[in-house]
């Protein structure tokens, strides 16, 4: 059986070893110090220790305003599968799961529209655990911003909003959310890019970085190391590994005041209905391709019927960007600006024809 040394038994194995590393122990010459670098007229950089930013105060400090949002939509089931009675006794809900963050003192929470569209019951829930019945104010399907209200003597803290214009790649950033509906996390990253609403062409920019978004966690609150909201997570369709995206909180300030008091977003507008171009169309209308938008019909006074737009016209550049189809003239027209001319081609009778258009602010 093998037995620990005593401390007495140690103490005096450590004092041999001390004194005979002390007789022995060879001459330590002072260290050498480098000479003072030479002025050459450039600026010397010296070199830092790199360190590496704690995130365990951050979240500590934010958690608590960060929520998980869960969404009942109801399952159809066909009539002729049961009874109506058995129908509605077994009646099926689906739910979908996301996060949000309150960000005023009146209990409004924002979240992505994609959770809580169409939903018939919309739960809160704390980062303590409590739950909370949540109200729809507002939703908006273009930009995947939603605004929901918890009682306000029940609600946390708001997190404050931050500045993401200041924004930098390199800066660090963190991404708050519940994924999958499990337990609060953090992940974090640095910017990899800033992109504005105008070079996308879109509602609203994108701030790029490497902090993980997991589904679950879009609608949730991407902070700086100041713990100020710079963005909303978003996950359009991403895969396992893709980069992480956020709408810039300047961005969606605007739009989080006006939908919390319950009114819509007013977008360009230009007054027509379109469809695809096939290869028919294409032969009937002289065109080399099948692409662009025909105008199937033109609202009464609207811009597009001031511009002098005709049904039977096919649409294939807007603003100086080529419309290869329905869905790219919609992208364009989103991120063009309201009351400004902008020039649109169409092919009217096989004739190619310049006109100048001004988008209007779409019907309430």
């Amino acid at each position: 059986m093998l037995r620990a040394v005593g401390w007495p038994l140690s103490l005096a194995i450590l004092t041999c070893v001390q004194l005979v590393t002390g007789c022995c122990q060879p001459r330590v010459n002072p260290p050498r110090e480098d000479p003072p670098p030479e002025k050459t007229g450039e600026t010397v950089v010296q070199p830092q220790e790199a360190s590496l930013p704690s995130f365990v105060g951050l979240f500590t400090r934010a958690s608590p305003s960060v929520v998980n949002v869960s969404a009942a939509h109801p399952l159809p089931i066909p009539e002729d599968l049961l009874p109506r009675r058995d129908r509605e006794i077994l009646r099926a809900l689906v739910r979908s799961l996301g996060s949000g963050f309150v960000f005023d003192d009146q209990g409004h929470v924002a979240t992505c529209s994609s959770v809580v569209q169409d939903a018939d019951s919309i739960e809160v829930i704390l980062a303590n655990g409590r739950q909370l019945q949540a109200t729809l104010v507002g939703s908006d399907e273009i930009s995947d911003i939603a605004v929901l209200s918890i009682p306000r003597d029940k609600a946390p803290p708001p997190l404050p909003l931050g500045n993401s214009a200041t924004l930098k790649t390199g800066d660090w950033v963190a991404a708050f959310g519940y994924p999958f509906g499990l337990s609060h996390s953090i992940t974090a990253g640095i910017v990899s890019a800033v992109r504005s609403g105008e070079v996308l062409k879109a509602a609203h920019g994108l701030i790029l970085s490497d902090a993980s978004i997991n589904p679950g966690c879009n609608g949730g609150p991407l902070l700086d190391t100041n713990g100020k909201v710079v963005g909303i997570n978003l996950i359009p369709g991403q895969t396992e590994g893709s980069m992480g995206l956020a709408i810039p909180i300047e961005d969606a300030l605007a739009l989080l005041e006006l939908l919390k008091t319950g009114h819509q977003p007013r977008r360009p507008w230009l007054g027509v209905a379109v469809q695809h171009v096939d290869s028919r169309l294409a032969d009937s209308f002289d065109l080399p391709e099948a692409e662009g938008a025909l105008v199937t019909r033109v609202v009464e006074n609207g811009p597009a019927a001031k511009a002098g737009i005709q049904q039977g016209d096919v649409i294939i550049a807007f603003a100086g960007r080529t419309v290869e189809d329905p869905m790219a003239l919609i992208e364009v027209v989103r991120g063009s600006r309201l009351d400004r001319k902008v020039k649109i081609r169409i092919v009217r009778k096989g004739k190619r024809k310049t006109l100048r258009i001004k988008p209007a602010a779409s019907p309430p």
